[in-house]
């Protein structure tokens, strides 16, 4: 990794979960809630594609300590930012068409139904990657253990926040990314050796 890629992935783990949290805001204050606004969809879809980026950086970190691992989870990293893109977009769209925020996944009727596989299971391979790269960084080492369990408790608060469209848990989740997060971005930035510098 040259210094100029890991620089990129840093930045991209400070912007994720900031880009991640004003849009919940922008969702709650400008829209009809989660999921359901024109601004905070728009947000979200900046930081979905920043956390797939973040996530392959913090993958490559991952790759001498468990490298059969990181290649797998970069794969559901990249699949992942296609399903929160998509949902994000949906939550562009909702309020413009009157649609509701569970929209995408309404159809059930006839080929309809069809419609919830451009969502589904992509839409959850974020926060299972988050959750995963917390866990085999809490195993190996690689980063200090307070940031790898913060990584897993975003992950698994990701999951129980957001379909449900519960607000508070989706702002703790964000808060809770970003003390995860915006740490070891900020040492990626500030090292040529970002592994050495988050340890």
């Amino acid at each position: 990794m040259t210094e100029t890629t890991h620089r990129a992935f840093g930045a991209a783990a400070i912007a994720a979960p900031l880009l991640l949290l004003a849009s919940t805001i922008a969702f709650m204050t400008a829209g009809e809630g989660i999921n359901d606004g024109v601004l905070g969809g728009t947000l979200s879809v900046w930081a979905v594609t920043a956390f797939g980026i973040a996530l392959v950086g913090l993958l490559r970190l991952l790759e001498p300590h468990a490298p059969r691992a990181a290649s797998l989870l970069t794969l559901t990293a990249i699949a992942g930012v296609a399903g929160g893109v998509a949902f994000s977009v949906g939550g562009i769209y909702a309020p413009l068409y009157d649609l509701g925020p569970d929209a995408p996944l309404d159809a059930v009727e006839g080929a309809d139904v069809i419609a919830a596989f451009a969502f589904l299971p992509w839409g959850w391979l974020i926060p299972f990657t988050l959750t995963l790269t917390g866990v085999l960084f809490w195993r190996t080492g690689a980063i200090p253990r307070a940031q790898a369990g913060l990584l897993i408790a975003g992950g698994v608060l990701f999951v129980a926040g957001r379909p449900a469209r519960l607000e508070p848990v989706a702002v703790l989740t964000d808060l809770v990314l970003v003390a995860a997060l915006v740490p070891i971005g900020w040492a990626m930035l500030h090292s040529a050796r970002p592994a050495a510098a988050v340890a």
